[in-house]
């Protein structure tokens, strides 16, 4: 395993974790994008796509709140098995609802954000308690290794099963099969140690760092802001726009298997090789990037311009991301002080990434109300492409970027 590096430095615990990250990365992979285009195919309608995706930010960052709460107090493998049982829920719900559940959109969304914001909230607090600043780089690579080998092979099987079928009845199938990865990740959850905690839940008085220039945390909470507004757009809006370009799941399919080659490959070089003292020239250099590949849609917006901008992004986002992440989580692993209100960080963290992504979608909100077609959204994407300029220009102001 010397080709995947040093993966003696990942114990059983880890392991574990990368599974279940794996696993929810499958289920994703099969479904997440063809939601918003489930819902595109029943009305066709950029709006219904924004009010879906503002209830799922607006109800994962409230959720981190109250799931931050259960992980500092009662567990944080309790809080993540709550989270993938409310997403396979979430799945059954759509299932059940079928055509009708474009009218559902806000709940839907909702549904989705709470199941969300209690995996996510419990998937960070345990990744940072079962790694550490050696092999937390080793960590990130390989699991955007296997988000990646997931999202080669899942939306192909996807795009196949939806054009060879009725189209809906091939889209109840892809839900259906999520349904069951998640109860799968569930499984795999109970393998998992329990990780009981104590303490005051002091969430206000990390949240008040974010305030104050000269702590590390007001320049990571800024950053995030940043992360998440390109999440929040990005997200969902470029494969749905392929599919508004095609008209085809399973060119849709082939286009994220495509992407997610280009990503598994990024991801291998730079688990394979990251070095700390390289951080902020990676971030650096993957921001410029992820901006260029958008370019292209200047000329024209289409397919083709639109492969650039997504396995471009795909390429070069792990070399942004994965020195960016783990330096984050480096910041709240400092000092013992603040890995014992690591939950709490964790939360703010989340709170400041959903904040940005928020903003994001009630622009696009916004903007699809007077601008909405293919030609007039380009103006859109291609500044939200440049917005981790903000990102790195923030978070080069920590110091321990770099630090070995």
């Amino acid at each position: 395993m010397r080709l995947f590096g040093n993966t003696n430095r990942l114990d059983r615990s880890a392991w574990l974790l990368l599974m279940i990250s794996g696993l929810f990365a499958v289920s994703t992979a099969l479904s997440n994008i063809f939601v918003n285009v489930y819902f595109w195919k029943i009305k066709n309608d950029f709006g219904i796509i924004g009010q879906f995706n503002t209830a799922n930010y607006l109800w994962m960052a409230i959720t981190f709140i109250f799931a931050g709460r259960l992980a500092k107090q009662v567990d944080r493998v309790i809080t993540i098995r709550i989270g993938v049982v409310l997403l396979a829920a979430f799945y059954l719900s759509v299932l059940l609802m079928g055509k009708d559940a474009v009218n559902h959109v806000f709940f839907l969304g909702s549904f989705l954000g709470i199941g969300s914001g209690f995996f996510w909230l419990s998937f960070n607090v345990l990744y940072f308690e079962i790694t550490e600043k050696y092999n937390r780089d080793i960590f990130n690579g390989f699991s955007g290794l296997f988000t990646s080998l997931s999202g080669i092979i899942a939306p192909s099987v996807s795009g196949w099963i939806i054009t060879r079928i009725n189209h809906f009845t091939g889209y109840r199938i892809i839900f259906t099969l999520s349904l069951l990865v998640f109860l799968a990740a569930v499984a795999v959850s109970f393998m998992l140690q329990r990780r009981s905690a104590s303490g005051r839940y002091r969430l206000f008085d990390v949240l008040k760092l974010c305030r104050k220039r000269e702590n590390h945390w007001f320049w990571v909470n800024l950053s995030m802001i940043g992360q998440g507004m390109r999440e929040g757009l990005f997200g969902f809006l470029t494969s749905l726009l392929f599919y508004v370009a095609t008209r085809d799941e399973l060119a849709l399919g082939s286009y994220l298997t495509v992407s997610s080659f280009f990503g598994l490959l990024s991801y291998f070089i730079v688990g394979r090789y990251m070095r700390i003292r390289w951080r902020d020239e990676s971030i650096l250099f993957g921001t410029v990037m992820l901006g260029i590949v958008s370019l292209p849609l200047l000329w024209d917006i289409n397919a083709w311009t639109l492969a650039i901008l997504g396995v471009g992004s795909a390429f070069f986002y792990p070399i942004y991301m994965v020195p960016l992440t783990s330096a984050v989580f480096d910041v709240i692993g400092e000092t013992q002080e603040t890995a014992k209100y690591r939950v709490e960080y964790v939360v703010a963290r989340e709170l400041a990434l959903n904040t940005g992504r928020l903003f994001a979608v009630l622009v696009f909100l916004w903007w699809v109300i007077y601008m909405p077609t293919m030609v007039q959204l380009r103006w859109l994407v291609v500044p939200f492409s440049f917005v981790q300029m903000f990102t790195w220009l923030m978070i080069r102001k920590v110091p321990l970027l770099e630090q070995e």
